[in-house]
Order: structure tokens, then sequence, then C-alpha cells
């Protein structure tokens, strides 16, 4: 994929033409020409909510003014089903997340229609952002479809069950009764913890993972139950990635879960990182770990960097590194560059930073340096 490729581009002006023949295929009286017309020549100067509206509109203004028949025309006019948890073809299909974003705009009054779309759409790509206005709207009618279809036999739908109940979503609205008070979702992770497929599992360590931005304590008594029921090599890949943003903060009980103890006996020494460093470069940076104890510990070994602000005040981002058994008595010798290249999901600003070494989530050693 080029590098100048933007998530926007899956929004592109042959995808909405193949969509749009779809529709012409399923009802030859659907207006093709006009369809690719109101859309195509907008595109390229918008961003990928701005198209994902102007996509959505294209559907109100061209797809029958009666909504069943709409939703008709969107569920018959689908590409296949995926055969498998494999995703083949996911950026020609992307497309269909407007469909499932028409659903949500316009079938709210229709609700078993609506969740029939969105449950065929699903098989397609995904549904998990269309589905979230019905669950604010009708959550208990919502979560007793989505109970339903933690045991259905295809894995996008099982997936669509926990991406589609997350309280935060990413690109999706927020669903503040999830976040409140997480136990309805919690009961359909449960339907979903020992999922036969990874991409599945993985759901639900993301959604477990939003939870713990609020409710940590809750996530980590979860997942320490789950790991004394099963505790193979798949559910604690799962819990490992559930419990991501708990360790990077060093919460005590996440990082018990894995074997990791607060207070290792530890030194961090020669810290030595750039003193200056441009955008577009590297830091470099190294340093050693050394036992002061008598035993072997097992150390998980992260670095922050703590990013200037527009207000000139430092904010911390935790980087994982490495995670090592250390003898008693042993150094440890480690080395490592942070790449400050432009990107589109930071904003770099010039002035002081800082560089931090964690050890089992605690800083032990801070340095600064100045970008320029």
């Amino acid at each position: 994929m080029a590098e100048t490729f933007q998530v926007r581009d899956l929004f592109n002006p042959t995808a909405v033409t193949a969509m749009g023949k779809r529709f012409k295929k399923v009802d030859t009286s659907f207006d093709l020409e006009g369809f690719i017309t109101f859309i195509n020549p907008k595109l390229p100067v918008l961003t990928y909510s701005e198209r994902l509206q102007l996509i959505t509109e294209g559907q109100e203004n061209y797809l029958p003014d009666d909504f069943p028949a709409a939703a008709k025309l969107i569920v018959d006019s689908l590409l296949p089903a995926y055969g498998s948890d494999e995703l083949e073809g996911t950026n020609d299909r992307f497309i269909v997340a407007t469909k499932a974003a028409y659903i949500a705009k316009n079938g709210l009054n229709h609700f078993d229609i609506s969740m029939n779309a969105l449950y065929e759409i699903t098989k397609r790509m995904s549904s998990e952002w269309g589905v979230r206005p019905f669950f604010i709207k009708y959550p208990e009618k919502t979560l007793a479809i989505f109970k339903k279809w933690a045991t259905d036999e295809n894995p996008h739908v099982r997936r669509f069950v926990s991406e589609g109940s997350r309280p935060y979503l990413p690109w999706g609205k927020k669903i503040p009764q999830f976040e409140k008070d997480p136990t309805p979702t919690l009961a359909l992770l449960e339907l979903l913890k020992k999922d036969e497929s990874e991409y599945v599992r993985r759901s639900v360590a993301n959604h477990l993972n939003d939870h713990s931005k609020k409710h940590p304590d809750l996530v980590v008594e979860t997942l320490k139950r789950w790991q004394s029921e099963t505790a193979d090599k798949d559910t604690m890949r799962m819990i490992k990635h559930a419990l991501r943003t708990l360790l990077k903060k060093g919460h005590g009980g996440a990082l018990e879960i894995l074997g990791y103890k607060k207070g290792a006996k530890v030194q961090v020494n020669k810290l030595i990182a750039d003193k200056k460093v441009a955008v577009g470069d590297y830091l470099n940076f190294s340093f050693e770990v050394a036992s002061t104890g008598k035993t072997t510990q097992p150390l998980m070994i992260d670095y922050v960097i703590y990013y200037q602000k527009v207000n000139g005040t430092l904010a911390p981002k935790v980087f994982k590194m490495t995670a090592k058994d250390l003898v008693a008595g042993a150094n440890l010798s480690l080395k490592k560059r942070q790449s400050f290249k432009v990107i589109t999901t930071r904003k770099f600003h010039l002035g002081k930073h800082q560089l931090a070494i964690q050890v089992n989530g605690e800083e032990l050693a801070k340095v600064n340096f100045e970008l320029e």
C-alpha cells in the first residue's frame, strides 16, 4: 500500500461506482449515472467523515424513499459473505460501511428490518459503527439480539457482538450507558471469551481495554477469574492484550495477572540519550537494568516519551520495549531509537521533551532532550 494512503481513500470513485452498479443490477430503475455524478466529483477534497456523509447522502437521494424497499435493495446488492474469518479484499469492501451508516441514519424506526440489514452487512465487512444508535435508542432489544448472535456460526457476526457494543469504538459514537455500567456488555463477552476465532477473541480484548479506562478494577477482577478458569495460551494472549493500557499505567492488579510485581529490585543505570533530535529524525538512547535482588525477577521494561503539548506542558506516552527474566545480580544492556517522523496522528511541538525508563510500571530514570 502506498505511503501516502489514508483511510479516507477507501471511499473512492472506483468503489462508489462498483457499489452503484450492484444497486443497478438488482434494480434496473436505479439512477446509476445520477448517483455517481452526485458523489464522485466531490470526493477528492473531502475528509474520511465527509466522504462517509456524502456517500450516505447519495444513497438517501437515489435509493427508494420507502425505507423497507431501500433496505432490501441494500441487502440484495451486497457482495458474497466472507467464507471464513479471513478478511480478503478488505479495501474493496470497506465501502459497505456507508450502507451501515445509511441504515443507522434512516432505519431507527424500523428496528427489525434494520437489524436484519446490519446482520447481513457485517458478514461482508462490519456494521460495528452503524449499530450504535440502536443501542442508544433500544438498549434492551439490541442487547437481546446481540446475546443471540454471540453464538452465531459466522465469526464476523460474533465479532460484531463485541465490536458493536464497545463503549469507545474508534470512529464510532460513544455508548454512554455502557461507559457508565459495563456489566451488560461483560455478559456478552462471557459468551465470546473462549471463541474458536482469534479474530473474535482479539475484539474481546479490545472491548475490555475500553472498559479498563473507567473501570480498571472490574476488568482486572474479570480477567483474574477467566485466568483461573482457563490459562491456556489463547486465553493468556487475549488477557495480555486486554490489559495493555493498565500495564502501561502500572496497575498493580494487571501486573500481577501476568506475573510481574511492582517494586522490582532493580536499578536503571547509564541512561544515555541524544540531547537534541530534529523533527523527522530519531531519538537514540541506551541504558542498563541492574538486578539488586536475590532471586530471578520477571521484568516488563517500557520507555516513556513526555511529548510537549501546545500549551507547553508535557504529556506521557508509554511504549512497549521488552519483557525479560533477570537473574540475581545480573545486568541487562538495552538500546532503542524512537521515531519523530511526521505522522498524521501526532502533532509535534518543538522544545523540551523527556525520556523515562519504566520497569514493572514504575519510572526509575528520566532525562531531558530538545526537539528541534
